[in-house]
């Protein structure tokens, strides 16, 4: 079952007006006047990189979340990353702070990705394209946040293929 994630209003102003009007208008409108002040052709490069940086940004955005046989894949146009559901001990909607230092990762333009530390919340992934859609899903490697479309709706559905007991980890045995 796919749940698209989608851009909150916010996140849609900062991507068309910053990421688009900003980092990309900016740099072409400045390009084409310094060719009309020098008559040098090559400069209509210059919006070349500030381009490629939007198209970097946008590729690791989350797109969506799909709940698959094996487990939860938060889906980006590049590098997805499956949560096996034997790794996922619950989920739920209760808010709590998000976000923080950045450790790695980008916020804001089309979305919140990556590894976060707050001092109330501690570490967490954020896999995110708006604040008002949040589902908590608490893992053995830490909380990851999602926003998926229909949040009540995704935590029913990921309830139901969480096992009823989480396997334990293997121990040694002395």
């Amino acid at each position: 079952m796919h749940f698209p994630a989608r851009l909150g209003r916010k996140q849609r102003l900062l991507a068309g007006v910053v990421g688009i009007g900003l980092g990309f208008g900016g740099p072409f409108l400045l390009s084409v006047a310094l060719v009309a002040s020098s008559g040098d052709p090559s400069l209509l490069i210059l919006p070349l990189p500030f381009l490629g940086a939007l198209w970097l940004i946008q590729g690791m955005a989350p797109s969506g979340y799909t709940l698959e046989e094996d487990g939860l894949r938060l889906e980006r146009r590049w590098a997805r990353r499956l949560i096996r559901y034997d790794r996922i001990t619950g989920c739920d909607r209760e808010p709590r702070p998000i976000g923080g230092l950045v450790a790695a990762g980008v916020n804001g333009l089309f979305g919140s990705h990556g590894p976060r530390w707050n001092p109330r919340t501690g570490w967490h992934y954020l896999a995110i394209t708006n604040t008002d859609d949040l589902v908590f899903v608490h893992t053995r490697g830490g909380l990851v946040v999602l926003s998926p479309s229909r949040p009540d709706e995704f935590v029913a559905a990921l309830q139901a293929e969480l096992p009823a007991t989480p396997t334990s980890w293997p121990t040694r045995s002395s």
